[in-house]
């Protein structure tokens, strides 16, 4: 029906019917949307060479002509379906066909009606969303519209400042939004003069000072439009407005801007600041990017000496607090502790928050400004030494936090670190808050270089931080712990002595935690922990793997099975459930270094083989696509050497996991088909259904097109089969080399892929000479009436120099030495034609032979060396 000419316009009529039901217009306004976007981009031919359809230039022409009309007119549940269809068409149309658009915006942006002005706003916004991304050359057209837009604009944005409604509180957003997308990435600087730039940095402001609305519901308009003129604020400086951080063309706009604007804007967000902090609301975002503007003045002298003067006030009064532990953080411990730690790391789905862009800003000071670390040390120590609150030490540790890879670097904190930790940090591992505990590890993993010269209180510090990630009562204690314990490890060696005797108990505690809190970051601390202690680790390694693979188990089946259960409750399932995959990827990562700890002991591998082999069946059985590649790096490992009735087994399901998704498994694939045919050929050959597996997959992959990469893994496992089955596998030869052959007559943009199919061939060759040659002289070559051996021969010799590496060479060499060896009578006119070639072939790929050993001999003398430093 959508190809019916008048069908789309149609749809754009029932939209604007009011006499129509809503459910319908709002099923048109879907089903619009939809056509534009998949119908309206001009005429292209898809895969199969067959034209795509397109919407017929006369539809095309009246939706122009309506659509910004009909979108002004719209109900505003209706008009988001018809924003997205109109950038398509500006996207594809403007200026060329589209050139009235401008126009039409202009009539409904003059408008007194509200409801027109809002269309007539999404109209525009639409319009330079499309064009955000391209650069000042490709946005001239765009350019120009806006020059004529951005004074209106203005002008209306006066005019609805004065109004304290929450209709024109939306409005002024949208203005807003459509002046930060249009310099979000590029701003022409021609798009508006100096005296026009300024009116809207004062307008900013203004709008950033008024605080005449005091209620906290963060998602109104009042907050957002906030939001987002400290976001062109922040966008401007950091982009285009700070001199030597700025690229050559906006460098005079930078040097102008910091002097002009920046007292007014500091000034402004200082206001906002103390709004806070003499308790007013302020909208988290708002809070956010004030800082974040502070952090980017830090960098310049100019805007510095304008900030200095209140640093230590902000420091005091607003970074402090903001720092602390808030009754919003109180209760997502309490109702959500798994939800709290990973906030608190940062690990998922986290967002700047006023908490981390004051750590931050606190950073940012110490760092960059002289002085401003000695001015805040005795405010912090005052804290600590006094008889203030709970909530108040915690703030404190929370900005020792963020500024503690500085106190490691300058000399004169450093050194007093240890009794600072002993003074003020480990008392706090006992404190009877559980927030203050898990704050305590958060530093003492940020100091875990710190040295200590008291080894007593050291092997008590790991000892605590031991005891705590294995038994606190508290899980986000726990999961902090636990990655403090990781850090000290990782960077005080005397700390291995301490933790070993513990290991086992250590890491079956952190899969417990790993399973109850599914925080993959503790999967980084078993991984520091199996590294650091291979050898302690192999007595223990079948446990631990066991329980690695029962709770791989846990995060798959939770994944697989409990998810449907929590779609009614949450809105981010897609989110869960990749969070959870890469958590469970980590514990086969995990998985996969014990193997490696273990593979020169076959009595270990032994022992680990029943359980990884299971896990493998399970993945294959209940095809977690996910874990695929994981799954085959596993039975790579464990065939590398020995391959076991049950890894035989697994090779059965190669197969089935190969039908169904080839594309993108066979490349990972390979390495463990390699090892089947190469490490166990007897075992190989047992079983016929295995060689004929093999075949099939091959015979697959060379039937695909566009896909030479996976056919190079192809070739290679045919010329293996052919080089070591050599009188073993004769039924199957003439289907590889024919294969091989059939595919060096069809296009190719690989010369690799050409080089292997030819190996093949070769390989066929050594392996039945006479057989062989036989075929080839009988036959033609596809589209001649030349047969196949001379035109493969002509060939051959051309691409003598594409042979690369030891064996392709050796390969290439053996294979012409096989032709100029055979006896008189057999040497046809084709071989007989290209003898004066052969030679000089045979010298040019024992030269680059010659170059081969010698880069071979060099790397493994380099390897030696390497070793003996390492010794």
């Amino acid at each position: 029906m959508h190809k019916i000419i008048g069908f789309v316009p149609t749809l754009l009529k029932i939209i604007l019917e009011e006499s129509i039901d809503v459910g319908v217009r709002q099923a048109a306004a879907l089903y619009f949307k939809n056509n534009i976007s998949e119908w309206w981009k001009p005429d292209e031919s898809d895969e199969s060479g067959e034209l795509r359809f397109c919407i017929h230039e006369q539809d095309k022409q009246a939706i122009r002509s309506s659509i910004v009309a009909a979108l002004v007119s719209a109900p505003i549940p209706f008009q988001t379906h018809l924003q997205v269809a109109l950038s398509k068409i500006i996207k594809h149309d403007f200026p060329t066909r589209f050139e009235e658009f401008p126009e039409q915006v202009k009539q409904f942006l003059e408008s007194n009606d509200r409801h027109h002005l809002r269309g007539a706003l999404r109209c525009l916004y639409a319009f330079v969303e499309v064009y955000t991304y391209k650069k000042n050359d490709e946005r001239a057209n765009t350019v120009s519209t806006m020059q004529v837009f951005f004074p209106i604009l203005y002008s209306t944005l006066s005019s609805l400042i004065v109004e304290e409604s929450e209709d024109s509180y939306v409005l002024q957003t949208l203005i807003i939004k459509i002046f930060f997308s249009f310099i979000n990435y590029h701003f022409p600087l021609d798009a508006m003069n100096k005296q026009l730039f300024t009116h809207w940095i004062d307008m900013f402001c203004t709008i950033l000072g008024d605080f005449k609305v005091t209620h906290s519901d963060t998602s109104s308009s009042t907050w957002k439009r906030q939001k987002w003129a400290l976001k062109i604020l922040n966008r401007v400086f950091t982009r285009y407005g700070s001199p030597g951080s700025v690229i050559k063309l906006y460098q005079p706009f930078a040097d102008w801007y910091l002097k002009a604007f920046s007292g007014q804007i500091i000034s402004v967000l200082l206001n906002i600041c103390e709004a806070y902090r003499q308790k007013s609301f302020v909208s988290k975002p708002v809070l956010s990017q004030t800082l974040d503007y502070f952090s980017s003045a830090l960098a310049n002298s100019f805007s510095w000496k304008l900030l200095r003067p209140h640093f230590s006030l902000l420091v005091r009064e607003v970074i402090f607090p903001l720092m602390s532990y808030t009754e919003e953080d109180a209760e997502l411990w309490q109702e959500d502790p798994v939800e709290y730690i990973r906030a608190e790391a940062g690990d998922w789905g986290s967002v700047s928050s006023p908490a981390s862009a004051a750590s931050t800003l606190l950073s940012e000071a110490c760092v960059k400004r002289r002085g401003v670390l000695n001015n805040i040390m005795p405010f912090c120590i005052h804290i600590l030494s006094s008889e203030s609150s709970p909530i108040e030490k915690d703030a404190v540790l929370h900005m020792y936090i963020a500024i503690a890879e500085i106190l490691l670097k300058k000399a004169a904190y450093k050194s007093q670190l240890e009794s600072f930790l002993v003074g003020h940090v480990l008392p706090t591992l006992h404190a009877p808050e559980g927030y203050r505990r898990a704050r305590a590890y958060r530093l003492l993993e940020k100091l875990s270089e710190a040295k200590f010269n008291d080894q007593n209180i050291f092997a008590q510090v790991v000892d605590e931080v031991r005891k705590a990630a294995c038994f606190d009562s508290e899980l986000p204690v726990r999961a902090f712990a636990a990655l403090c314990l990781s850090e000290l490890v990782r960077c005080q060696e005397t700390a291995h002595q301490f933790v070993a005797p513990h290991l086992r108990e250590l890491l079956i505690s952190l899969l417990e935690l790993l399973r109850q809190t599914e925080f993959d970051d503790l999967n980084s601390v078993i991984e520091i922990l199996i590294h650091t202690f291979e050898k302690e680790i192999v007595p223990i390694a079948s446990e631990v793997m066991q329980t690695l693979s029962d709770t791989f188990h846990q995060l798959v089946i939770k994944s697989e099975y409990e998810l449907n259960r929590e779609l009614i409750e949450l809105e981010d399932t897609e989110d869960l459930f990749e969070y959870r995959s890469i958590v469970a990827t980590s514990v086969l990562d995990n998985m996969e270094s014990i193997l490696q700890v273990g593979e020169d002991n076959e009595n270990l591998v032994a022992q680990l083989e029943p359980i990884v082999v299971h896990l493998i069946q399970s993945i294959f059985n209940h095809k977690l696509s996910v874990f695929f590649d994981e799954a085959l790096t596993f039975i790579f490992s464990l065939t590398t050497n020995k391959i076991s009735p049950l890894l035989w087994q697994l090779f059965d399901q190669l197969y089935p996991v190969f039908k169904k998704d080839a594309c993108e498994c066979f490349s990972e694939m390979m390495p463990c088909l390699h090892n089947y045919i190469t490490v166990d050929r007897e075992a190989f050959l047992a079983n016929t259904s295995r060689i004929e597996q093999i075949t099939a997959m091959c015979l697959e992959v060379f039937s695909m097109d566009d896909q030479e990469r996976l056919q190079m893994h192809a070739a290679k496992l045919l010329e293996v089969i052919l080089l070591d089955y050599r009188g073993q596998v004769n039924q199957y030869v003439p289907k590889y080399v024919e294969l091989a052959l059939t595919r060096l007559t069809r296009p190719l943009v690989s010369s690799e892929l050409r080089t292997l199919c030819m190996q093949v061939v070769i390989a066929g060759l050594l392996y039945s000479p006479m057989d062989m040659l036989h075929m080839m002289i009988e036959h033609p070559w596809p589209g001649t009436e030349v047969n196949i051996l001379s035109e493969f021969l002509k060939r051959w010799i051309e691409d003598a120099d594409c042979f690369l590496g030891l064996h392709d060479r050796r390969l290439c060499v053996l294979g012409l030495c096989l032709i100029i060896s055979l006896p008189v009578d057999k040497r046809t006119d084709a071989i007989v034609t290209l003898s004066e070639k052969y030679i000089p072939s045979l010298l040019l790929l024992f030269s680059g032979l010659k170059k081969a050993y010698a880069t071979k001999a060099s790397n493994q003398n380099e390897d030696e060396r390497f070793r003996r430093r390492r010794r």
